[in-house]
């Protein structure tokens, strides 16, 4: 099994632990994010993406335990707004900050 593979099963049970049913098409869709970074799965994170436009996003994303989501920002671009996320911690905690 690679290593990516073991991401995916290992974000399947911590979904699964935190009782969000997904079909199978659903599973199969699971993504692994380094965001360009060669320290996964140090830093990165793992998501499936439900609705992703170039005003908003819904995603499941997992993070394993001290696994860190890079710093990243949906700025305003060319006159439009920036990208609104909206997320919610489902299982265990999650240390945000912002500026």
């Amino acid at each position: 099994m690679s290593k990516q593979q073991r991401a995916i099963a290992a974000t399947l049970e911590y979904l699964r632990e935190a009782d969000i049913v997904l079909t199978e098409e659903e599973q199969q869709r699971i993504e692994i994010a380094t965001f360009g970074l060669a320290d996964y799965p140090v830093s990165g994170l793992q998501l499936l993406t439900y609705v992703n436009s170039p005003r908003y996003c819904a995603k499941e994303l997992v993070l394993f335990p001290e696994q860190t989501c890079p710093e990243h920002l949906h700025p305003p671009f060319a006159g439009t707004p920036g990208k609104q996320e909206t997320f919610r911690c489902r299982w265990g905690e999650v240390f945000l900050f912002v500026d």
